[in-house]
């Protein structure tokens, strides 16, 4: 799967605060905290786009789950096996 964003964008220099605990275990453990930090925004950002393709859905979610409700799972009708 191709990522959303640009993959050769330059990069760019931020501030940070955080844990300083944490940031020594991290450096300890000879982790780079700027992939760590890319990786923590991947998932944030897929995170986010799965929420809200939920929330676009909920309808359709809302009447499958009340027709199974009313009805039972669609493979009831055909025989197979839950």
């Amino acid at each position: 799967m191709q990522p959303d964003y640009d993959t050769n964008a330059p990069r760019r220099h931020v501030n940070l605060t955080a844990n300083s605990d944490l940031v020594n275990m991290v450096r300890n453990e000879k982790g780079n905290l700027s992939a760590l930090l890319e990786q923590s925004m991947k998932t944030f950002l897929a995170e986010r786009e799965l929420m809200r393709w939920q929330e676009a859905n909920k309808v359709s979610f809302d009447s499958y789950n009340c027709m199974i409700d009313e009805r039972g799972p669609l493979s009831e009708d055909i025989g197979l096996p839950l």
